[in-house]
């Protein structure tokens, strides 16, 4: 008798331990300011919180509390659109971004040593640059390699941070490592998503994703290239930062209403495919050409494995664009692949 009731009291202590953790959030807002706190180094706040080794990107410790932040979340009553950003980032944890910790597009060293000013986490910076090199060996080992592109953005942020006269002799010295690396690192051929093991299902999921519709890549062209056929080559006016840590995508948006309203630190926690779908009915015919370029241009470099010059004459083609301006569209398509989706409600679907 005795012995069944321990072992009631313990049944009911840890059902009560379950129900705790599956409902650590009370709502969307808690857990968006957990993904927030977690994302520290890839998206800053203006609000400097305490950190720890959970929040270096991409380490176990990360990959861990991010799962469980996700797990958590789908006990939450969500609206459709948070269901479905959720479900993405969700089916995105099979996909080998965990092998490059480094996202080549965001100055994530930049993020840490401003931190390091006012807290000292110098050793913990120095592990985790060993740790992104070792990453990129393994990931080698399972055919996974940076393309041209994303070396040279990488290469571009170590050696500007080595110049840096504040950088910490340890620092220093492992970072030097990590560059000379780089310089025999041999990039992938292709560069866009099909060039990598799995590239073709995470490309299809993104698709997915920034469209609100599942359809193959190749009927996606087709109904692209139907549009483009009856439009002119246009002249669209573009403003673009002079980095790439926000997307085009985003760039489109930034003077909306900045209040959290998603989960993905990559599209600065905004409902990016919420904003685009109301934009879409009011877009100028030059928007509307660039946009469908931009689309068409995407499924080139990540279905059809176009080379980096092939994107640009196709972009130049299509658009009234300086090389300069082509340049930076073409990096920001293989650094965000499928955003231009997010315009998917201006074709003709099938």
């Amino acid at each position: 008798m005795i012995k069944h009731l321990i072992w009631i009291c313990f049944l009911a202590l840890f059902l009560s331990a379950c129900g705790d953790t599956n409902n650590q959030y009370q709502s969307k807002e808690q857990a968006q300011q957990a993904l927030q706190t977690l994302n520290q180094f890839l998206r800053p706040t203006s609000e400097i919180k305490p950190v720890n080794e959970q929040q270096f990107p991409f380490s176990d410790a990360y990959l861990k509390e991010r799962h469980s932040i996700y797990q958590a979340m789908q006990t939450l009553e969500l609206t459709p659109v948070a269901q479905r950003t959720l479900d993405y980032l969700i089916i995105a944890e099979r996909f080998p971004q965990r092998y490059f910790t480094w996202p080549v597009y965001i100055p994530v060293l930049d993020n840490m040593l401003a931190y390091n000013q006012q807290h000292d986490i110098t050793a913990n910076i120095n592990n985790w640059l060993s740790f992104t090199q070792q990453q990129l060996i393994l990931a080698k080992e399972s055919k996974l390699r940076l393309n041209s592109i994303e070396l040279n953005a990488l290469q571009v942020q170590v050696t500007k941070n080595l110049a840096r006269v504040d950088l910490p002799e340890n620092l220093k010295h492992t970072l030097t490592e990590f560059n000379d690396y780089l310089a025999l690192y041999a990039p992938r051929g292709s560069v866009g998503l099909h060039g990598i093991s799995n590239g073709g299902s995470w490309y299809q999921s993104k698709l997915n994703y920034f469209s609100g519709v599942t359809k193959a890549p190749i009927n996606w062209l087709v109904a692209v290239q139907s549009q483009l056929k009856e439009m002119q080559q246009e002249a669209y006016s573009i403003h673009v930062a002079v980095d790439h840590r926000y997307s085009v995508l985003a760039q489109r948006f930034a003077l909306s209403n900045k209040k959290l309203v998603g989960f993905d630190w990559a599209q600065d926690y905004q409902s990016l495919i919420g904003y685009a779908g109301q934009a879409a009915t009011g877009l100028s015919n030059e928007e509307r050409t660039f946009w469908l370029a931009m689309m068409e241009t995407d499924l080139g470099i990540h279905y059809h494995a176009w080379t980096v010059q092939q994107a640009k004459v196709n972009l130049l083609k299509r658009l009234k664009m300086t090389p300069q301006q082509v340049d930076y569209l073409v990096a920001d398509i293989i650094f965000y692949p499928a955003q231009s989706f997010a315009f998917a409600t201006l074709l003709t679907t099938s």
